[in-house]
């Protein structure tokens, strides 16, 4: 009897060595890729028939308005837009580059004012021909230039110079800003981020979208403020739809 149990705790003494010398860890890898994708396309059409158009032109004799006070008057043209993006860090950004494009040497601002004073800012179209030197400046320089988003499209959509923020119906007023434009800041111009067409951009929470919008597609519509035309006068600007699908 005593001889097994020695026997016994000798094998167990032996189990034990064994798995101790033997012991080996394996890792394994677990994990979920999600690749995302990111589709956008930007069309011009024309408001009167829908048609694709090259350019964005004010043509309405609304826009000839020699009177001080700006009389906000849509371009004949709008922007389909369609953004269809699942993937992070897929961003569309809208700007003008005045101070190149313009080819005036030494382009002046034009400004806003708030609390903090004066802002140099260069954006809207700028007048490139007519009575004067053309050069840029605070004085019948520049036609400030406001897009607005709208979840529907709308041919009689009109504005008034202030921005609206309507979360009911989805219309969202926004200045077409200069990438030379005092304080300028690319986020702050994002016109399509994940979830699609971006409405607007918020400092804290980032870039929001509409819900529920038909086939991932928002219209974008292009307002002038005009004042003080003179005859012979010229505006013009180039806008930049920059992709950034990363």
């Amino acid at each position: 009897m005593k001889k097994f149990m020695s026997l016994a705790v000798a094998l167990v003494a032996a189990v034990v060595v064994s798995s101790s010398a033997f012991a080996a860890t394996t890792s394994y890898v677990a994990k979920a890729v999600f690749a995302g994708s990111a589709s956008f396309s930007f069309t011009l059409k024309n408001v009167a028939n829908d048609q694709a158009a090259s350019l964005i032109e004010w043509t309405s004799t609304d826009a000839f308005n020699m009177e001080k006070g700006a009389v906000w008057v849509r371009a004949d043209q709008y922007a389909e837009v369609m953004a269809n993006i699942t993937k992070a860090n897929a961003n569309v950004y809208m700007y003008t580059n005045n101070v190149t494009d313009s080819g005036i040497a030494n382009l002046k601002p034009n400004y806003w004012s708030d609390a903090d004073g004066d802002h140099a800012t260069y954006g809207g179209l700028v007048r490139t021909a007519g009575q004067g030197t053309p050069e840029g400046g605070q004085y019948r320089g520049y036609v400030p230039v406001y897009f607005t988003y709208s979840k529907a499209k709308n041919a009689d959509i009109t504005f008034d110079g202030t921005a609206r923020f309507d979360d009911t119906n989805w219309v969202f007023d926004r200045p077409l800003a200069d990438i030379s434009n005092e304080g300028y800041v690319e986020a702050d111009n994002t016109i399509a981020s994940l979830n699609g067409p971006t409405f607007g951009v918020d400092a804290e929470t980032g870039a929001y979208s509409a819900p529920g919008l038909t086939n991932n597609t928002a219209y974008m519509y292009f307002f002038g403020g005009f004042q003080q035309i003179i005859g012979g006068d010229s505006y013009q600007t180039k806008i930049y739809v920059k992709e950034v699908l990363e």
